[in-house]
């Protein structure tokens, strides 16, 4: 039977054996086709990638390289930190290294600054990005796992000071980089590149979280980060915090973006919205209870009662292997939160590890070692990708081994 610590040695074993590189739903412009395709605009762009994504037939025939993606170079990272005591510390170390390496390797370096983009050409409802164009999510996503390395590389002092190096140089792409427009009195949105004005919450959120931890890290980024510097990150996380409380709708949701084009709501960004706003006030931002009761009360609607993670709030909507992971890590970090009631916590605690052991019941393939992509109308949809499926899995199964750990008190 696959347990949490076997599905985790599978899926870093088999992307290892792959040298990290996998297809991923959004890589269809690295089609032979793609060249003639990109210049025919935005309409043909999305039309093309949401063909390759949909149908497994036009894939074969579209047929986009394989690309090794940073911010699943990331997320195995962290599962590797989260996971050191199933793996052994030896096979977590070299694990480490390996990946470590690679991430700095695909660092575009400016200065004192670091970032990463997508290894493919993209084009959204709010920008088109060059191949490797770097922005905020990725950069985020690696910044903060590259932070969760350092803090487990015990031994290891070269290691954590280029994991360090690279997660404070990552805030500062961040912080100065990047666009940031005054929403309301007190709020800010950050951009999704340097070239665009996007206002995207869960966006502005994944950067205040990376934002806010550099900021509190002192003494340990002293070598990378000024003391100005760490409290004017402090004073941005603030500013993105409150656009993303301003942006909460009255029944507790987030719109992916207050602009009209931006107004569907899914699980895993709401999952991005509630983990980073729990990390906050883990660090001594305020965060509104109701705010989070309300986000935490939607977030509910994701999920059947036997822990099935849905991509929307329909009841016919897919179960999705990326919503599932986010949501072990959003309700591991309420499980994990300090103000927090026990009996809240050891709800989230059960509800995260449900999650969990669903996705094993559900979406694990035995024969590959692996994960599928999704359950669309009682059919299995078993397509590998890389990062959306196994790195955002191997996280989640590194999160509920850590879990697994903590011991329910015994009933009074």
């Amino acid at each position: 039977m696959v347990t949490y610590a076997s599905a985790l040695e599978r899926i870093l074993g088999r992307a290892q054996d792959a040298g990290w590189a996998g297809a991923d739903p959004y890589d269809a412009l690295l089609s032979p086709l793609g060249p003639f395709v990109i210049p025919l605009g935005p309409a043909a762009r999305v039309a093309f990638t949401q063909a390759t994504l949909r149908s497994t037939a036009f894939r074969g025939i579209a047929r986009p390289a394989a690309s090794i993606n940073p911010k699943g170079l990331g997320l195995f990272l962290g599962s590797v930190a989260r996971g050191e005591a199933s793996l052994g510390s030896q096979r977590a170390a070299e694990l480490g290294k390996e990946l470590l390496g690679l991430i700095a390797a695909h660092a575009a370096r400016d200065g004192k600054q670091a970032a990463w983009g997508y290894p493919f050409p993209w084009q959204s409802r709010f920008l088109w990005a060059q191949a490797g164009t770097p922005n905020a999510v990725v950069t985020a996503t690696i910044g903060w796992h590259l932070l969760q390395w350092a803090d487990h590389a015990r031994g290891q002092a070269a290691d954590e000071s280029l994991a360090r190096g690279l997660a404070c140089g990552a805030a500062r792409f961040l912080s100065e980089k990047l666009n940031h427009s005054s929403v309301g009195p007190s709020g800010s949105a950050v951009s999704y590149t340097a070239g665009d004005a996007s206002r995207i919450v869960n966006v502005s959120m994944l950067a205040a979280r990376l934002l806010a931890r550099v900021a509190k890290a002192a003494p340990r980024t002293a070598s990378w980060v000024s003391p100005a510097e760490a409290a004017g990150m402090g004073k941005q996380a603030t500013r993105l915090l409150q656009f993303a409380l301003a942006s909460q709708r009255k029944d507790g949701t987030w719109p992916y973006s207050p602009e009209a084009r931006g107004g569907w709501v899914d699980s895993f960004h709401t999952g991005f919205i509630l983990e980073s706003m729990l990390d906050l006030r883990e660090r001594g931002w305020t965060v509104p209870d109701g705010a989070l009761e309300r986000g935490l009360a939607a977030y509910e609607g994701f999920f059947d009662p036997d822990g099935g993670g849905r991509l929307f709030r329909q009841p016919d909507s897919p179960h999705d292997a990326h919503s599932v992971a986010q949501g072990i890590m959003t309700y591991s970090a309420l499980a994990r939160g300090s103000g927090v009631s026990e009996s809240n916590r050891i709800g989230a605690r059960e509800r995260a590890l449900r999650i969990a052991r669903w996705s094993l019941d559900h979406l694990w393939i035995e024969s590959r070692g692996s994960f599928a992509y999704r359950i669309e109308q009682g059919r299995r949809n078993e397509q590998e990708y890389l990062r959306w499926v196994q790195a955002w899995m191997a996280l989640g199964m590194s999160e509920a081994l850590e879990l697994e750990r903590i011991q329910e008190p015994a009933p009074v």
